[in-house]
């Protein structure tokens, strides 16, 4: 997860390198559990890039963190010249997929801390992101969702730090799924598709 700080421009694609890998070539094991990430925001603080959403944090590159809005991967924090974290915000059941359709394998914000605490046991636990080849190809973007209204922070409002896995499938019952499509980097024709009716926008 390694960010170039070169530019303004450098941070940003190494931002996307990392989600792009985070859901194509990464899953989540807890235990006998194994997870997919669909669904992701990137939170980072640089002098070149100073997103104000960012909490200041001393966890290292790599930490996982739960917490009130949900679960971290922290960028690290280096001497606080640089911070951040990825909140994930969508996970998909692996297993369950073997025996489930895509829609009914998706585990949405609201429940991705309860399923985690589901999967871990009394005793020694296994939490860990592995290279795993996802069924997933292609990523899109968004705006991240539920920031305050801020003046200091107005600046990275509608940057496009959301990335979510790129299937039609896996939001038949995402949450506020309206919203991610309008706002996000796909063609009119590709949010008519995946929503499956005309946005107005």
């Amino acid at each position: 997860m390694e960010i170039i700080k070169d530019s303004k421009e450098s941070i940003m694609e190494s931002l996307d390198a990392i989600a792009n890998d985070l859901i194509k070539n990464k899953a989540l094991i807890i235990n006998d559990a194994i997870y997919s990430i669909i669904d992701l925001e990137i939170y980072y603080w640089h002098h070149l890039h100073p997103d104000n959403y960012t909490n200041d944090h001393i966890r290292p590159i790599g930490e996982f963190e739960l917490h009130r809005y949900g679960v971290d991967l922290s960028l690290g924090n280096q001497d606080e010249v640089d911070f951040g974290g990825i909140l994930i915000r969508g996970l998909f059941d692996i297993k369950k997929y073997s025996y489930c359709p895509k829609s009914e394998c998706v585990i949405t914000k609201s429940d991705v801390v309860r399923t985690i605490y589901n999967n871990i046991c009394i005793g020694h636990n296994r939490f860990e992101l592995i290279d795993y080849k996802t069924p997933w190809t292609n990523v899109f973007q968004s705006v991240r969702i539920n920031l305050s209204d801020d003046s200091n922070k107005e600046k990275y409002k509608k940057s496009p730090y959301k990335y979510l896995a790129k299937d039609k499938e896996l939001y038949l019952k995402y949450p506020k799924k309206e919203k991610i499509f309008t706002d996000s980097n796909l063609s009119k024709e590709e949010k008519n598709n995946f929503i499956g009716y005309n946005l107005i926008k």
